[in-house]
């Protein structure tokens, strides 16, 4: 009776191969989540940080006893159109509206939500997305939905005339940032400096999609 020949194991070459690509594989896909992890974090650090100085500023508009109305609106517009994509609503105590941005009107849902209620007290920021937009914004992105990131603050100022409560919502929109995170998922080789062309389709080191470099 013939014994069948045993099976040769795989040879020292072929499974150093396996484990190098294996090893590749792995790094690759924790580089990458590491490079997405990072620049989520670094938009949302930017927003707050842009969200905090414009909401300290539009106070400090609003509770100048010296100016009229007219002069801190023409303020408040001329802060607000110095960054890109910010939406502000004004509200008196009885949520009619003491001013509002172009944009302003979809934040005022927010203000009956569970998020509002929660981080008012403590100007937290917190996410609010709308699904039809009170109009569009700038953002180079399809997204038929708006993602702002919200901070709302409260105070007493000279307005209309006279001395009143005011409610401040002060909203960024983030569906840029959403979309170039999208984008850099499906193309996570694209090197996305500023100093880069802003194409990929040509799967060279470049940006996702036609996406911007952020800023």
């Amino acid at each position: 009776m013939h014994s069948k020949p045993s099976r040769r194991p795989f040879s020292l070459a072929l499974r150093l191969t396996f484990f190098i690509s294996l090893s590749t594989i792995l790094a690759f896909i924790a580089f990458t989540w590491f490079m997405l992890h990072s620049v989520e974090k670094h938009f949302a650090e930017q927003d707050v940080s842009d969200l905090q100085q414009i909401s300290t500023t539009l106070s400090r508009i609003l509770q100048s006893p010296a100016d009229p109305d007219e002069k801190k609106v023409s303020k408040i517009k001329e802060s607000i159109a110095s960054y890109r994509n910010v939406a502000l609503l004004l509200l008196n105590p009885r949520g009619e509206v003491l001013f509002s941005s172009a944009q302003g009107a979809a934040l005022r849902p927010a203000v009956n939500s569970a998020d509002f209620s929660e981080h008012s007290r403590a100007r937290d920021v917190f996410l609010w997305t709308v699904e039809d937009p009170a109009g569009p914004m700038d953002t180079g992105s399809e997204m038929k939905m708006e993602t702002y990131r919200i901070i709302a603050s409260s105070g007493q100022a000279i307005f209309q005339g006279k001395q009143q409560n005011y409610v401040m919502l002060t909203g960024l929109s983030i569906n840029f940032h959403l979309h170039y995170l999208d984008a850099l998922k499906k193309e996570p080789d694209c090197d996305c400096r500023r100093d880069k062309p802003v194409d990929c389709s040509d799967h060279s080191n470049r940006c996702p999609s036609g996406a911007p470099a952020p800023s």
